[in-house]
């Protein structure tokens, strides 16, 4: 049970009823949109913000992806892993790359890409942001324009673990199966 109480998606709201509108049209309303409903105006710039991450941007889906699950998982965001871990899975990421996230360094399992994307994400959560180096290396590997995109991905993420996290926003059932280690 969360911390605050969930909008119903039948409400008679008329801005936010288009808002759950548009979402049932793509599939479901997620909990989390349940909860940053008590605000219709931050719901209506959320969702189209966080599906252009996810879909619009040219840096890899699956570095993308990669990427918000080593947040997931530095935050310990249940809701945010069960949601991106299938993501992840179907981009190409292995399982067993999923469950080495806590010791990435030690597992030999990323190449040197997904490394400097698993640094950017340790960054983001341990720290005020990039550090310098991780900042350099990600240019020199990606260019600006897919630094940039990273590195806004990494943030938003850091912040949907943080929201999540806060309201213990309860995992939607079918989310739920895609928890494993490291956060079963």
């Amino acid at each position: 049970m969360g911390r605050m109480k969930m909008v119903d998606t039948e409400t008679s709201d008329p801005e936010l009823k288009d808002v759950f509108e548009k979402m049932k049209q793509r599939g479901t309303v997620l909990n989390v949109y349940r909860m940053l409903a008590w605000s219709p105006a931050l719901a209506k710039v959320w969702a189209p913000f966080a599906r252009g991450l996810r879909n619009e941007l040219s840096v890899s889906r699956r570095l993308r992806e990669l990427l918000i699950v080593q947040i997931a998982c530095r935050h310990e965001s249940r809701y945010e892993y069960g949601h991106h871990a299938h993501m992840a899975l179907t981009e190409g990421v292995t399982q067993a790359q999923l469950a080495s996230l806590p010791n990435w360094r030690d597992s030999g399992l990323f190449d040197a890409d997904e490394s400097v994307v698993l640094q950017l994400a340790d960054d983001l959560t341990h720290a005020s942001g990039a550090s310098a180096a991780t900042m350099k290396a990600l240019q020199e590997r990606f260019g600006e324009k897919h630094t940039i995109e990273l590195l806004a991905t990494g943030a938003f993420y850091c912040s949907v673990a943080r929201i999540v996290n806060s309201l213990d926003c309860e995992l939607e059932p079918e989310a739920a199966q895609h928890v494993v280690p490291p956060l079963a």
